[in-house]
């Protein structure tokens, strides 16, 4: 049992490692075009695509610390456990980024923040509420193809 819930987080670090190198290389590219092309909302994409890859990296070197002080692999229910939580989480994520790109109408003004004397756009909202569904989306799949994969090898 050991063995399946070490070869699940390896394979769950994988793909999350994978993730992150491409938001962080696809929310640069769109970051740049977004610059280059004046255009806001692109460049917003790209940046939320930067910052939700910068918190997946804190994620895998957090992973990572607590691996090296454990003992060996976590019991395969805590992990199972803790990647329900995070797929809740993250239908969260999806939900909060559905309703900002659905209605950024809804954003009060005082929440928008500035940029050289201007608030965030509508265009620039509906933006960045896409790159958390993208991003939502992305760790769902993640971690609840881990959780069933924890669950098979229990039986």
């Amino acid at each position: 049992m050991d063995d399946d819930v070490e070869a699940v987080e390896r394979e769950l670090t994988r793909a999350l490692r994978a993730w992150t190198v491409a938001s962080t290389l696809a929310g640069a590219v769109a970051v740049v075009v977004g610059k280059r092309r004046e255009d806001p909302a692109l460049r917003a994409l790209g940046e939320q695509t930067v910052l939700w890859a910068a918190v997946d990296g804190a994620v895998l070197g957090a992973g990572a610390a607590v691996r090296a002080r454990a003992d060996g692999p976590p019991p395969a229910e805590r992990l199972r456990l803790l990647l329900t939580a995070n797929a809740v989480a993250d239908v969260g994520y999806v939900a909060l980024g559905a309703a900002l790109a659905s209605r950024p109408d809804r954003v009060p003004r005082r929440l928008r923040r500035r940029r050289r004397g201007r608030r965030t756009s509508e265009a620039e909202l509906r933006a960045h509420g896409l790159a958390v569904v993208v991003q939502g989306l992305a760790l769902l799949v993640l971690d609840t193809r881990a959780a069933r994969k924890l669950g098979r090898s229990a039986r």
